[in-house]
């Protein structure tokens, strides 16, 4: 699952914003809106203090307190279910949790050709020649006449089938009994818990410099640099930057099946069919077939012409164009390849990640130049920011601290 990659273009989830007052801060100013499915049920489970409410489809779910995180009903082919990404829906495991990262721009170097000097051109006009000649002009062009021979034809009898001979059905119905039986009512089922990401202070930041990339009003990126470069962005990473840095994560866990005693009703004696044959029914019919076809016959009118004198252009009028060339000089400039792009990654975070781990992250980070901080085994915005650097220097998809940059460090999982 670490090398799992997706286009934001294909699956667009519908999850990404909690309908809880208390995580409404990690996403900007934007207002909270409720989860796209219905009913709402409490589940006991809880993870590191937080209540988990397990939303299901059939009514209007309520509110959730600030601070609690919002699991939403993984049964195959509810409305919640489907809003998770496929690949997500396909592969995950419980246990793992996933969120978005940007994949930074791609450039490359050119020479670019800057304008010292414009080009300019002296014309001058040469007239035509002519000269006035005789020649058979057109006066009424061929013509071709036609003449129709109609078909002949023949009529005959014929033994149409109006209903071909088959089979009618009679249906003996089934017979059922009512038994007690202890059944289940609701499966073991698999649901997403979205929490929100730690932010990092930056949707992207450039290699070696670690300078962030700033988010222009018009939806494009300015990526910083001698000479800056404005990078167009599609719709996905435009969500993308105004959700901001702090990215939503999902995780998938297991809730086990619930049973009942109830009445049901069995089977004792199953349907049948019994076939009657049904005959044919058929008819007379005249048909009417062509015995010869009909043709047309053609004769051709000649063309009319009459001389007449014409004026012909022996040589056309020109202008001809002395042009001098601009003068230019060469700037070695750099052009984006590739736009950024938001992406699905495994990640990390306070629900999967023991202190341990985060401790040898935190030393990793730190023994390489990146500024974790304090190793305390606390997974805090300091180090995901510091993890975004080296995600950034080693050409990694940025945000969330991501299982593939985990092991990039050396760190196995």
């Amino acid at each position: 699952m670490s090398k799992l990659f997706l286009n934001s273009g294909v699956a667009v989830v519908a999850l990404s914003v909690l309908a809880l007052a208390g995580s409404a801060s990690a996403f900007g100013n934007k207002p909270a809106v409720k989860p796209v499915s219905t009913g709402f049920t409490e589940s006991s489970q809880h993870a590191a203090g937080q209540t988990v409410a397990v939303v299901q489809s059939g009514s209007p779910g309520p509110a959730v307190p600030a601070g609690d995180v919002v699991a939403y009903d993984g049964g195959e082919g509810s409305a919640a279910w489907q809003a998770v990404p496929e690949e997500l829906r396909k592969y995950a495991r419980p246990g793992q949790c996933f969120a978005k990262l940007l994949v930074a721009p791609e450039f490359e170097t050119y020479k670019d050709r800057v304008l010292v000097a414009e080009a300019r051109t002296e014309t001058r006009t040469i007239a035509e020649v002519v000269e006035w000649r005789m020649k058979d002009v057109l006066v009424e062009p061929e013509k071709v006449m036609r003449r129709s021979i109609p078909p002949k034809t023949r009529q005959f009898m014929e033994t149409e089938v109006v209903t071909p001979a088959g089979f009618r059905d009679e249906v003996i119905p089934a017979r059922y009994e009512t038994r007690t039986e202890r059944v289940m009512v609701q499966p073991e089922r698999q649901v997403w818990v979205e929490k929100a990401g730690i932010a990092t202070g930056a949707a992207l930041v450039t290699p070696v410099t670690h300078e962030a990339v700033r988010y222009r009003a018009d939806g494009s990126l300015t990526w910083p640099g001698k000479y800056p470069v404005v990078i167009p962005t599609d719709n996905a990473t435009t969500q993308y930057l105004q959700q901001g840095s702090a990215q939503t994560v999902l995780c998938l866990e297991v809730l086990p099946a619930v049973y009942q005693d109830r009445k049901v009703k069995v089977m004792v004696e199953p349907e049948r069919v019994r076939r009657v044959e049904v005959p044919a029914v058929t008819r007379q019919v005249r048909r009417v077939v062509i015995a010869s076809e009909g043709r047309e016959e053609e004769y051709v009118v000649p063309a009319v012409y009459k001389k007449q004198k014409v004026k012909e252009v022996i040589t056309p009028a020109r202008v001809e164009t002395v042009e001098i060339p601009a003068v230019y000089r060469e700037e070695v400039r750099s052009r984006v390849t590739d736009g950024a792009q938001p992406v699905w990654r495994e990640v990390l975070c306070d629900r999967n990640a023991s202190p341990a781990l985060v401790s040898d992250i935190q030393r990793e980070l730190n023994k390489r130049g990146y500024n974790a901080g304090p190793v305390d085994g606390k997974l805090g915005s300091g180090t995901v920011s510091a993890m975004q650097k080296f995600q950034a220097d080693q050409g990694l998809p940025q945000g969330q601290m991501s299982v593939e940059s985990v092991r990039a460090l050396g760190i196995k999982l």
